[in-house]
């Protein structure tokens, strides 16, 4: 578990009047829940990279360094967008000051700073992911010599570990959202999407993936061409009319919450799992509930 060093910008350090305005504002602009929105855009942009459903790609380990790269730019769209500050001359504006974004998905942490910011020791936002632990963290620095290390032959110079108590944390080390790919044969579920009517492509995808809780969002990717993909989801048309003559029920967050926790399953308004009753005692819960025969 990473261990980040608390941060020593308090009322004496010389930026703290200036970041402590800049993290109201931007705290202001992110809501009532500025952690959650802010992991939310970082995660979103991953995976708009990952791209899993044409790809097959569920993790940053398997993208090459210059996608990587790429990542640190959606990430700056995306927050950008997320805190609705127009680009100035670097990649943001807030209060009136060029902010510049800068991302990190290594484990190291390696923030490099160009010449052009921390020349005027202007103020940036420092992101950082760690997919192995699926957490983030969002920081406010302003960009002195001091605190940063030899430059490149760009004249880039990386953010010293030992001045990251000069770093003003907005969100450490907040958790992501489960990943919803996680699991899934990617191959497999790009063979699935060729299958032609949509309610036994869900159906073939449950029956392969039997008590496995899946997010809409993965089973709008496989009924992609549907006109009304949660259709496919629903009794009087959809998979369950496949399934239930198989023996298998399909459970929906949204309306069989208390019922799936009875059988051991969580699940959030969107999820959706199939379960093949293994006891007695789930076969007559199932059945009682009227989604079984």
């Amino acid at each position: 578990m990473r261990k980040v060093p608390p941060s020593l910008v308090l009322p004496d350090h010389p930026d703290h009047v200036f970041l402590e305005r800049l993290a109201s504002e931007i705290d202001k602009r992110l809501g009532a829940r500025p952690a959650d929105a802010f992991v939310g855009a970082v995660v979103e942009a991953i995976e708009f990279v990952l791209d899993p459903i044409r790809t097959g790609r569920t993790t940053l380990s398997e993208l090459d360094n210059v996608e990587k790269t790429f990542i640190g730019l959606k990430i700056e769209h995306f927050v950008r967008d997320l805190l609705d500050a127009p680009k100035g001359v670097r990649d943001l504006t807030l209060l009136d000051h060029d902010v510049d974004i800068k991302n990190t998905v290594s484990r190291s942490w390696s923030w490099m700073i160009p010449p052009e910011t921390y020349r005027d020791e202007e103020p940036v936002i420092l992101l950082a992911a760690d997919e192995d632990e699926r957490k983030s963290w969002m920081g406010l620095m302003v960009a002195r010599e001091a605190y940063l290390g030899a430059p490149n032959r760009d004249g880039k110079r990386g953010v010293l570990s030992s001045a990251y108590g000069n770093i003003l944390w907005l969100a450490s080390g907040v958790a992501w959202p489960p990943n919803r790919w996680a699991g899934l044969d990617m191959k497999r579920f790009r063979e699935l999407r060729q299958i032609k009517i949509g309610k036994r492509r869900a159906a073939m995808f449950f029956l392969e993936n039997d008590r496995r809780v899946t997010h809409r969002t993965v089973l709008a990717a496989l009924l992609f061409d549907q006109k009304d993909p949660m259709k496919r989801l629903r009794a009087n048309g959809g998979a369950p009319d496949v399934l239930r003559p198989l023996g298998v029920a399909l459970l929906s967050g949204r309306y069989d919450a208390p019922l799936a926790r009875k059988l051991g399953f969580q699940l959030a308004t969107d999820d959706f799992v199939a379960v093949k009753p293994k006891s007695d005692e789930e076969l007559n819960l199932l059945r009682n509930a009227g989604d079984l025969d």
